[in-house]
């Protein structure tokens, strides 16, 4: 019984795989060109398969009239980008006469009918349209309208290279697209200290470089904007409201340590044989560290160059901990670990600069300061 049972399991199982392979189930579903694709190759390894011819002409054939009524519909409608949607049925229908075309077998049974003069003509159509909305979008003369110019010109050239002035369409729609940025240099103000933000700005400079790559997005420094007599149409200004350092503190904690069977000397026996005497070793560890926190806050703010208005806001706060530690010990050094002797080679050293320590917190504020530009210009991609 279990026999007859496997071999009904195992024949189901091989219909099963030969109606996907043939591209029946497919059919059957409405999933023409997944049919017609596996009857081909089924042909293509078996010219005789049966089932495959049958999938292959009623497919062709399904396949064919429904794309041919869809670019029907698609002709008498008023839809705006009615071409592109005509153009992907013609492509659909020249891959049917490329599949078949490469089978000898499949050959036999069809004449399939090559469509790339209708999909030429589509696609011309469909990039003129694209090509026209395009131009509307750019009189309005606007940033948004200049970016959707760009996008139109760009769908354009996937349908057509034979676009005229599409080059200088394209720049022209990037130029109105483009959001100018004027970077106002980045005083700091300290109550107490001499600090410069050189290293900061610099870095800011070569940050808002790089990422305005590839984007609707332009950034200049002063002297830029004079000397390409540039209007900008926002502003970014950033300044350290204030950049503290607290009092160095030291911290000092004595602990007895110790450490069992370690040779504390050696006797002789009877026999003239030297033995180790083994022992616990005692010291008097003591560690010392020295901290020194700063603290600072970045005022980070973007304004229309127009209106002055805020656009952006945000007081971006950061602190560090400068840390150093040193030990000293009192007694048999046998009795530290390793890492306790390695601290006592240390010596209490002072505080950096207070230039360093604005340096580090630069550091942390830095990654704010990225975050802050990109969640500001989110969606300024080409």
């Amino acid at each position: 019984m279990n026999i007859f049972k496997n071999t009904l399991i195992i024949m189901s199982m091989a219909a099963l795989i030969s109606a996907c392979a043939t591209g029946k189930n497919a059919f059957d579903k409405g999933n023409y060109q997944t049919a017609i694709d596996r009857a081909v190759n089924r042909l293509q390894a078996n010219p005789n398969n049966k089932k495959a011819k049958d999938v292959l002409l009623d497919g062709y054939r399904v396949a064919s009239n429904y794309s041919l009524k869809r670019i029907e519909q698609f002709k008498r409608s008023t839809d705006t980008y009615k071409w592109e949607k005509i153009f992907n049925e013609y492509a659909v229908l020249n891959s049917y006469y490329r599949d078949i075309q490469r089978c000898p077998a499949c050959m036999d049974l069809i004449t399939p009918t090559e469509y790339m003069v209708e999909q030429d003509n589509a696609a011309q159509q469909a990039a003129n349209v694209q090509l026209a909305l395009g131009k509307d979008a750019l009189a309005m003369k606007t940033i948004e309208t200049g970016r959707q110019a760009y996008t139109h010109f760009q769908s354009a050239l996937r349908f057509s290279n034979n676009l005229p002035k599409i080059d200088s369409l394209l720049d022209e729609a990037r130029y109105m697209g483009t959001l100018r940025v004027l970077i106002e240099p980045i005083p700091i103000h300290s109550r107490s200290l001499e600090l410069t933000n050189e290293y900061f700005e610099n870095r800011m400079f070569e940050y808002f470089k790089s990422y305005s790559q590839n984007r609707f997005l332009d950034f200049y420094t002063p002297d830029e904007a004079e000397q390409y007599d540039v209007q900008p149409d926002q502003v970014i200004l950033m300044e350290f409201d204030d950049f503290v350092l607290g009092q160095a503190l030291i911290e000092s904690k004595t602990v007895e340590v110790s450490r069992d069977s370690v040779v504390v000397g050696t006797y002789t026996d009877k026999e003239d044989v030297t033995h180790d005497v083994y022992g616990t070793v005692e010291a008097e560890f003591s560690r010392h560290k020295k901290t020194l926190a700063s603290s600072g806050v970045l005022n980070f703010e973007i304004k229309d160059a127009y209106s002055n208005s805020t656009v952006v806001h945000r007081k971006l706060i950061s602190e560090d901990v400068w840390i150093h530690e040193w030990a000293s010990y009192n007694g048999d050094k046998r009795a530290l670990t390793k890492e306790e002797l390695a601290l006592t080679k240390e010596k209490e050293l002072p505080p950096p600069p207070a230039q360093v320590l604005f340096s580090s917190f630069i550091d942390r504020i830095y990654s704010q300061v990225i975050d802050q530009v990109q969640r500001s210009y989110r969606g300024s991609e080409l």
